[in-house]
């Protein structure tokens, strides 16, 4: 693993995003019982989140992949409040549940609600991030960006419907602009992690629709443009220039 980080580390952050993506899917769609599939989700990122994090640590790896406390002053980045208020779009339409059981709530929550958020953090905007960045910033944060919601559109593997995924792909963009911003602003994956698990877990306590509504739209508008607005703040008030240099390997 090593020598594939030094040699091709573009290559060694998508294999990591195939496995994990093709992985949770599988997952996901095992059985009938929603609780077997999400403990099947949990088993799998424990392990993937285990080697992955002994791997930084051994090879000195922690800060290079941003896994790091917070650079800067809080108060720049207002303390990152309107993105974790836009985090908390899923409640906006109501509350309900998501699966029919507590243990399925449960497990669902831990799976989807906390290590997916922690691992596709890690990978798209810690791993790729500074797998692309060896060679241009400007393109690192891009990738880290919209990989992100092109990411989502494998969805479409596992049963998701055509205008659901496209609505996915599109929000999940926006989002991974906010949030590559953040990391570029502060080199740490602690404030979007959070913001992430936020959004995640909060989804098993909304009221869920059958069919998209104009309201639910609207919600993810709304969000969107907190995300996009507050993503060129980020990069505005941030002294982290976006340019074809390679991130500074030290930061």
């Amino acid at each position: 693993m090593k020598k594939l980080w030094d040699k091709k580390p573009v290559l060694f952050a998508v294999i990591w995003i195939v496995l994990y993506v093709m992985g949770t899917g599988t997952m996901q769609n095992l059985t009938d019982d929603p609780a077997k599939n999400y403990l099947a989700v949990i088993e799998l990122n424990s392990v993937f989140a285990a080697i992955l994090l002994i791997f930084a640590k051994r090879h000195e790896l922690l800060k290079s992949w941003f896994l790091q406390g917070f650079r800067g002053g809080w108060k720049r980045v207002l303390y990152f409040l309107p993105l974790f208020a836009a985090m908390t779009e899923n409640l906006w339409h109501g509350f309900g549940h998501r699966e029919d059981t507590p243990a399925a709530t449960v497990c669902g929550v831990l799976a989807i609600g906390i290590l997916a958020p922690f691992m596709e953090e890690l990978i798209f905007r810690g791993i790729l991030f500074r797998a692309i960045g060896r060679t241009s910033a400007r393109r690192a944060f891009w990738w880290a960006a919209l990989g992100f919601g092109i990411g989502h559109a494998v969805n479409l593997l596992f049963g998701k419907g055509g205008m659901e995924t496209a609505l996915q792909l599109v929000y999940a963009s926006c989002i991974g602009f906010a949030f590559a911003a953040a990391v570029l602003a502060g080199r740490s994956l602690i404030p979007t992690t959070i913001g992430h698990m936020l959004c995640n877990s909060l989804s098993f306590f909304a009221r869920q629709e059958e069919t998209l509504t104009s309201s639910h739209i609207a919600g993810i508008a709304v969000m969107c443009l907190i995300c996009v607005v507050y993503g060129i703040y980020l990069l505005k008030v941030s002294d982290r220039k976006l340019t074809s240099a390679p991130l500074p390997e030290e930061e």
